[in-house]
């Protein structure tokens, strides 16, 4: 009986020791341009399997088009966020072009989904002054990753595996990793991705879950 006593002991050490050395990272997957139904219907699938929710960056011409994914995607207990009316570089807009960057993809995913956007996601994550005030004035705020993972996705010319290679790699508690809605080859990887990072302990989190998360728990070091 003793001994096995202290068997049972030191097992439950190393599983503690194991851990505290891989504690839980709390990150969030975000995917950019959409949405459109032969893009996002399969992802909706995906992560309905999984039961794991993400954040999807919407264009405004996107959800014009498709108001109906738009829903379906709130519906389905997904975050959706501002990410411009065009996809514009904000260098290239005059201040009111810009304003209608941000108010305009606003007015049309509020619409569509029913529910407004509390963030925006800058269109090639560019950030100025101008950018800053227009989205104050919208009423939204910038979403600023603690941590950010780039998948590469954006760039046909990076593979699959490059592609799952990236998304797995320094990923720490609080990172956000960003994919592309309309990448095939990273839906086809995603599975994978998924797996990979839930063995380094990762769980999912919307946009707005994990800002809330980090501000009562700061973000660890890996």
């Amino acid at each position: 009986m003793v001994r096995r006593f202290a068997a049972l002991m030191v097992l439950t050490g190393l599983a503690l020791m194991s851990a505290l050395a891989s504690p839980t990272k709390r990150v969030a997957l975000v995917f950019d341009d959409g949405p459109r139904p032969g893009d996002a219907g399969p992802l909706l699938a995906l992560f309905a399997k999984e039961n794991i929710h993400v954040t999807f960056a919407q264009v405004g011409d996107r959800v014009a088009e498709s108001p109906a994914t738009a829903k379906a995607i709130v519906a389905g207990g997904h975050e959706v966020v501002d990410h411009s009316q065009t996809h514009a570089h904000p260098r290239d807009l005059n201040d009111a072009a810009l304003q209608h960057e941000v108010n305009g993809a606003l007015e049309k995913i509020t619409a569509a989904a029913g529910v407004a956007p509390k963030w925006y996601w800058p269109p090639f994550l560019e950030v100025d002054d101008r950018v800053r005030a227009a989205v104050v004035r919208a009423g939204l705020a910038i979403y600023t990753p603690r941590h950010l993972v780039v998948s590469m996705d954006w760039d046909k010319a990076v593979p699959a595996a490059e592609i799952y290679r990236l998304a797995t790699t320094d990923v720490r508690d609080g990172s956000v990793i960003l994919f592309h809605e309309w990448r095939a080859e990273t839906r086809e990887k995603l599975p994978a991705i998924l797996t990979e990072l839930r063995r380094q302990q990762c769980v999912f989190l919307t946009f707005s879950e994990l800002a809330t998360s980090l501000a009562a728990t700061p973000a660890s070091v890996h």
